[in-house]
């Protein structure tokens, strides 16, 4: 089915870009028929993402402003408790330092994670914490997958972020829908199930 602009989008919210640039960004913050839209590069990740909502779809550019696990640690603060299984072409010591605090914290009730085979000679100083503190598999990989589940939630991220800090344009898109949890969860166990060591 398709859908007219006016069909989807309540608001529009339009902020002029750096100084003396003639181009706007456009912040589709609020809209109807599943989807929400944010594009605003001057929003914190508060801001930007908002409240998610069941059966709401929301897609986004980062702007450098967080990565993968930061979202997914803003996500938490909305969900409660949540299991954890993602997925990460690399990692930084830091983003598995947050990890780790959420784990002891019990924010995380699991945590799981397929990493890119070159993570080991990349970055071994961050893949050695990885493997002492996660269950983790290592396979070829560029897939960038989140996804948290509890009883009331299933939340799938479909991005091109990784778990490392990166001041690039990165565009995502957080789902809410079971189907592509389920869909998602399925084709992460059985690269988990192939992965190694």
């Amino acid at each position: 089915m398709l859908f007219k602009p006016s069909d989807i989008i309540k608001q529009v919210y339009v902020s002029p870009r750096e100084e003396g640039n003639k181009q706007q960004a456009v912040s589709l913050t609020e809209s109807g028929s599943g989807f929400s839209f944010v594009d605003e590069n001057s929003k914190p990740l508060t801001l930007a993402i908002g409240e998610l909502e069941q059966g709401k779809s929301t897609h986004y550019y980062s702007y450098g402003n967080f990565n993968l696990v930061r979202l997914m640690l803003y996500i938490i603060k909305q969900t409660g408790p949540v299991h954890a299984f993602m997925t990460s072409y690399s990692f930084s010591q830091k983003s598995i330092e947050q990890i780790q605090r959420r784990l002891e914290q019990n924010l995380l009730l699991s945590f799981r994670v397929i990493i890119d085979n070159r993570v080991r000679s990349l970055s071994p100083k961050p893949f050695q914490m990885l493997m002492e503190s996660f269950d983790y598999r290592c396979s070829s990989i560029h897939a960038k997958v989140a996804l948290l589940w509890n009883d009331k939630w299933k939340i799938s991220i479909v991005t091109s972020q990784n778990a490392t800090d990166n001041p690039k344009l990165e565009r995502g898109t957080i789902f809410t829908d079971h189907s592509v949890f389920n869909f998602d969860l399925n084709a992460l166990e059985n690269e988990y199930q192939r992965g190694n060591l």
